[in-house]
């Protein structure tokens, strides 16, 4: 069984994410084992929560046009800040 993810951990995948040095499918990849093996239970909310998101990271619309951007990974790591706060 994997440990859960740490708050710094996941936030280091989103700003990559939004910073364009991990992609997509990287993040996909990355969130992958906790939603479709049984990886360890993730009891904290906000990383559940965001593992979620990361999961989603590569979804695609057409063959050539991926469901969110650089505007909505930067969207997530906001969100991500301000949950973490406690905002």
């Amino acid at each position: 069984m994997r440990p859960e993810p740490t708050r710094d951990e996941v936030r280091k995948v989103l700003e990559d994410l939004a910073a364009g040095t991990l992609t997509p499918a990287e993040a996909d990849d990355w969130a992958r084992p906790w939603i479709t093996e049984e990886a360890g239970d993730v009891q904290d909310e906000l990383v559940w929560d965001t593992i979620g998101w990361l999961f989603g990271a590569d979804s695609m619309v057409g063959p050539d046009e991926y469901l969110y951007g650089p505007l909505d990974f930067q969207a997530w790591l906001d969100a991500f800040d301000a949950r973490s706060k406690g905002g």
